[in-house]
């Protein structure tokens, strides 16, 4: 098809003062693909020969292929065009007379040099904070507890952060001979500032001395003294509840600082709510008043500690699993606890997990 086009009929469809004032840098380009208009932006930007119509930095610079599909097509199309060190989005838009013949083309050319920089400094930023946090993840899972027995005592657990990064934290850690420590936290948030509120109780308790670590009471105490002069804001907060197994006297001995759910002893398939009074660790409870209790323990009673996931884990109705499931399901089933558990709150739970699930299990042998 052929169709020439005079400079002339563009003129009647294309306002070049318009295009002259504009910003961005503009030329307009005929049916035969030469360039009959060039506007001031793009002429002091790449330098242009009026004589032969070309910019000095040379025609090369752009894809006739992009224009030739326009011209044949009509279509608007949108591309980029790398021009020395610089990036331009460039819009190819056909001119098109009132009795519908492509006369030409006008494309736009739009800097996003500093746009396309900042993107990719967004990508890799993003991409280093994406590795630093699956380093953070792996970090987390591998500090915990290992499963299986300690002593007498047999230790399983399910994870299940929310996120890549979690606010819970649980452990089981020998104290001395006679003595195995047993904690669940949880952390207020998800992401960094949660995964580091937990990496410092790991790392508290397992440093106190021996004979803090034998008292729940002195424990949180002691947790809470460090937590504070941190100086962190009020709404970073953690709940506890430690406790700790005495394997000559085969008690149980603790102590909570507002941890929610209460952890349950189970025997013969009837559950107890530990209680036990205690504020959560945070400076706005800068000098808490622990209680600390004792219960007995015998082969075949287990110890069920949770996180306020489980329990507040919501269906599409946005109904809470609640604690009387969780007491349901222990009188239901004599063994797999936890995978039984984890499979009615999966199948009560059909909408996605918006919070951390940790579900701590210690077997008395």
């Amino acid at each position: 098809m052929e169709n020439n086009v005079e400079k002339g009929k563009i003129d009647e469809n294309i306002d070049f003062q318009v295009l002259d004032a504009i910003a961005d840098l503009v030329r307009v380009l005929d049916y035969n693909e030469k360039v009959v208009f060039v506007n001031k932006a793009m002429e002091d930007l790449l330098g242009y020969d009026p004589n032969k119509k070309v910019c000095i930095l040379g025609e090369d610079l752009f894809d006739p292929e992009i224009t030739k599909r326009a011209l044949m097509s009509g279509e608007v199309i949108q591309r980029e065009e790398n021009i020395g060190s610089m990036v331009f989005s460039v819009k190819c838009s056909p001119i098109i007379s009132k009795s519908g013949d492509i006369l030409g083309v006008v494309e736009v050319f739009r800097n996003v040099t500093m746009a396309r920089k900042l993107q990719k400094e967004v990508i890799d930023k993003n991409r280093f904070m994406t590795d630093e946090t699956m380093a953070a993840s792996l970090i987390q899972k591998k500090v915990l507890p290992e499963k299986g027995f300690i002593k007498n005592l047999k230790v399983n657990y399910l994870y299940k952060p929310s996120t890549i990064l979690s606010g819970d934290m649980f452990d089981v850690f020998q104290i001395d001979d006679d003595h195995i420590g047993i904690y669940i936290a949880d952390s207020v948030g998800h992401g960094f500032a949660a995964s580091m509120v937990t990496m410092f109780i790991k790392s508290m308790v397992r440093t106190l001395d021996k004979f803090v670590q034998i008292s729940p009471k002195e424990t949180l105490t002691e947790l809470c003294e460090r937590f504070t002069s941190l100086k962190l804001e009020i709404e970073n907060y953690f709940t506890c509840f430690y406790g700790v197994y005495n394997l000559k006297k085969e008690t149980f001995t603790y102590s909570n600082a507002g941890h929610l759910p209460l952890p349950i002893r189970v025997r013969n398939r009837e559950g107890l709510n530990l209680e036990s009074r205690g504020y959560p660790i945070s400076r706005f409870f800068a000098k808490p008043d622990y209680e600390e209790k004792e219960i007995k323990l015998y082969a075949g009673d287990y110890l069920l500690f949770m996180t306020d996931g489980v329990v507040e884990a919501r269906n599409a109705e946005k109904e809470a699993f609640g604690n009387d499931r969780i007491f349901e399901i222990i009188s239901k089933y004599n063994s797999d606890i936890l995978e039984n558990l984890n499979n009615e709150l999966e199948e009560f739970s059909d909408i996605p997990q918006v919070d951390d699930i940790s579900m701590l299990l210690i077997s008395v042998w």
